[in-house]
């Protein structure tokens, strides 16, 4: 792998090694002459000698100290000079020590010049060639393991969005990344999300477009049979008409449905709308009661009718909340026998509220009751009519707000749905105005 970003990574590190070997290098090199002379082994046993001839020279005076230096190295003794009545006795260079002796009879100053560094020493600006080719495989191979271990991944990413924007959402990452447990791990994950994500997209998109032409390809097959026997019959010209009439505004319905879903999955936004749950009730069951009497259906609505501490307010479009009740208690309606009756109640639950809708019709036969939430998905072969797109309008319209969509079948028979909101707050939203459209 021979990105522009490896080879960025490798070359910035391997010359930031070279210059961090070279300046400690330096760094050492010069510390000796510049404030570290304790540090220098003939320094040190310079000053030994000359604190032994300084007691020799004070004790016994210039007979003594020579009496003491035949007994040095003869390199030592050269290296020592005694000069008398000297004012200024400093040392000379940094490679001297000097010091002022007086004794009883005179003035005497020592000094000892110590043996220079050599010359490789003295010429700290060149380092020595050794040093620099281990500095430079040791940067080399430093900075290829971490431009390798930084721009792999990435190389990674790479291609899986490379493959991704392709089609293919099959592709993941998690498992390239190895045992990595880095920020670079956790945007691998992210992508696998992301294409999995994708993949149920398009996958519920290819549902809905074939389940959209099997649901118009009928209206439009009836509406073509009755041009078709109008244009042999002229005779049967209004029962024909009336056919296509009737086709139109089941076509018309199927339309309108996908609008509400599709205006829903787009998820438009109602921000500053709130409206009052126990208002949209009660308008929802006033109508559906209505239609329940004519069935012989009854409807037990446990709603509260006391004044609360709190209100029931939803922040949301109230109008989106009236059709998700609708659908679900026509749903109920629909599916009871008469005398059967429709259980509908509303409770607080934690920081939120929950609506229960329970019939006592046939449930839902198949062994995911929540498989129904999904465009044009049915329960046969209970549901023979409908288009299988109010449970689905109804969820997304409880999503909208906040809130969740659940179904599961009671016991013996019938359907549950729970409903659950967030209730909102009116601090900080100043006077209150029920949005119900």
């Amino acid at each position: 792998m021979k990105g522009r970003l490896f080879w960025k990574i490798w070359l910035g590190f391997w010359a930031t090694s070279l210059l961090l070997s070279y300046g400690l290098w330096l760094y050492w090199s010069v510390a000796p002459a510049t404030g570290f002379q304790e540090w220098d082994a003939p320094l040190a046993v310079g000053r030994v000698l000359t604190a032994s001839a300084t007691t020799a020279l004070e004790h016994g005076g210039p007979a003594a100290l020579a009496r003491q230096m035949a007994d040095w190295p003869q390199e030592e003794r050269g290296r020592l000079s005694l000069q008398s009545e000297i004012l200024d006795c400093s040392p000379s260079n940094n490679r001297q020590i000097a010091t002022m002796v007086e004794t009883a009879s005179n003035r005497y100053c020592l000094r000892y010049a110590t043996p220079p560094l050599p010359e490789e020493a003295t010429n700290f600006l060149a380092m020595p060639p050794d040093d620099l080719v281990a500095a430079a495989l040791a940067g080399l191979v430093f900075s290829a393991a971490l431009a390798w271990y930084l721009a792999y991944p990435i190389h990674q990413l790479r291609q899986g969005f490379s493959r991704l924007a392709d089609g293919d959402f099959t592709v993941r990452l998690n498992d390239a990344m190895g045992r990595r447990r880095d920020e670079i791990a956790d945007l691998a994950n992210d992508f696998d999300r992301m294409a999995g994500r994708l993949a149920e997209l398009v996958e519920a998109r290819d549902r809905l477009l074939h389940d959209v032409s099997h649901e118009l390809r009928s209206p439009l097959a009836r509406m073509r049979l009755a041009i078709g026997l109008l244009r042999r019959d002229p005779a049967r010209f209004d029962i024909s008409l009336q056919r296509i009439d009737s086709e139109a505004d089941h076509i018309d319905k199927i339309v309108g449905e996908l609008l509400t879903l599709a205006r829903l999955e787009s998820g438009v936004d109602h921000e500053g709308e709130y409206f009052d749950l126990l208002d949209v009730l009660e308008l929802v069951l006033g109508d559906v009661m209505f239609e329940a009497e004519a069935q012989n259906v009854k409807i037990d609505a446990d709603l509260p009718r006391e004044p609360a501490e709190h209100d029931w307010l939803i922040a949301g479009s109230g109008l989106l909340i009236r059709r998700a009740t609708e659908n679900i208690l026509r749903n109920a309606l629909r599916f009871s026998s008469p005398t059967q009756t429709i259980r509908v109640t509303l409770t607080t639950q934690g920081e939120g509220c929950l609506l229960i809708v329970e019939d006592d019709g046939p449930g839902i036969r198949t062994s995911e009751p929540n498989s129904l939430l999904q465009p044009f998905v049915r329960d046969t072969p209970y549901d023979n009519s409908g288009y299988g797109l109010g449970l689905a309008i109804a969820r997304r319209a409880v999503v909208a707000c906040g809130g969740d969509l659940h179904l599961s079948n009671r016991t013996p028979t019938g359907l549950c749905v729970k409903i659950s909101l967030p209730l909102a707050s009116l601090n900080g939203l100043g006077k209150f105005h029920p949005v119900i459209q």
